[in-house]
C-alpha cells in the first residue's frame, strides 16, 4: 500500500473512530463536547476551516480534550498546515502515549514533508501499538517494527 493511500486510510479511520453522534439541537455550542460534535459535522461536510475553528473552541473550553486536538491535527493535515498538525498530534502523544492513531497520523505528516526518519519512527510505534494497516505497510516494505 503506497504511503499516500495509507495516509488516507489512517485519517478516514480515525475520523470514523472518534466521531460522536451528531445532534440537530440549535442550542449546542456551549460545552467542549458540543463544539466537538459540531466540528465533526463540518469536517464530514468538507468545511475544514470551520471544523478547525470549532475544534479550537472545544480545546479552549477544555484544554485536556485530547480527541479535539487529534481531529484538529488531522484537519490541519488536510489543509497542508503541517507544522500545526504536528503540534496537535504531538500534544496528543504527550498526553496519551498509547494513542495509536496519533502516531500513524503524525507519521503521515512527517512522510508528507519528507522527514523519513521521523515518519518511520512514528509508523513503527503505531505498528507496535497494533495498527494493522501500518503493520501491513511496513511489512510490504520489508521493515520490522
Amino acid at each position: 500500500m503506497p504511503i499516500k493511500s495509507l495516509c488516507y486510510v489512517v485519517i478516514v479511520a480515525a475520523l470514523v473512530f472518534f466521531a460522536p453522534g451528531c445532534s440537530d439541537n440549535p442550542n449546542e455550542g456551549t460545552s467542549a463536547k458540543e463544539y466537538y460534535t459540531r466540528a465533526f459535522s463540518f469536517a464530514h461536510a468538507g468545511n475544514i476551516e470551520e471544523a478547525i475553528n470549532l475544534y479550537t473552541l472545544a480545546i479552549e473550553k477544555d484544554p485536556e480534550f485530547i480527541d479535539a486536538y487529534y481531529n484538529r491535527g488531522v484537519m490541519n493535515f488536510f489543509l497542508r498546515e503541517y507544522k500545526r498538525a504536528i503540534e496537535d498530534l504531538s500534544r496528543v502523544i504527550e498526553k496519551r502515549p498509547d494513542h495509536v492513531m496519533a502516531y500513524a497520523s503524525r507519521g503521515s505528516v512527517y512522510d508528507k514533508i519528507g522527514d523519513d526518519q521521523k515518519a518511520l519512527s512514528d509508523f513503527r510505534r503505531a505498528a507496535q501499538l497494533g495498527d494493522k494497516d501500518v503493520q501491513e505497510h511496513l511489512r510490504s516494505k520489508g521493515i520490522s517494527w
